[in-house]
């Protein structure tokens, strides 16, 4: 299917800072993944700090923070690891909380269910 990129609109847990944002949807991360400078744009304050496992098997430092997203029309707050990344992540967390999914065949997004968020 090769990557998808879609924009989201991504902010503090008010909503006071929003900014649209290009982000690769990865089925395969959990959390969204956002570098430190768009988090302090958007004022996101730090909740803990942990270690995460990357995909590659290696473990690297990230801060946790709560975020607002908005995707297609549905939206959330979510957990989100402020750490260095490439280009922002969009993880399985916001999309299956959304009801959103990645359709293998296009590539677009689309939805899954109803909206809601859901508990996973």
């Amino acid at each position: 299917m090769g990557y998808v990129r879609t924009k989201a609109i991504i902010g503090d847990p008010q909503r006071t800072t929003l900014e649209e944002v290009q982000f690769l949807a990865d089925s395969g991360a959990f959390f969204p993944a956002i570098s430190s400078s768009l988090a302090e744009n958007l004022g996101l304050k730090p909740i803990v700090e942990t270690e995460l496992m990357l995909a590659d098997k290696r473990k690297a430092k990230a801060t946790i923070s709560n975020a607002y997203f908005k995707l297609l029309d549905r939206e959330g707050v979510f957990q989100v690891a402020i750490m260095d990344v490439p280009e922002p992540i969009l993880g399985v967390t916001v999309l299956e909380g959304l009801g959103i999914k990645i359709d293998p065949v296009t590539g677009e997004l689309e939805y899954s269910r109803p909206y809601g968020l859901a508990i996973l």
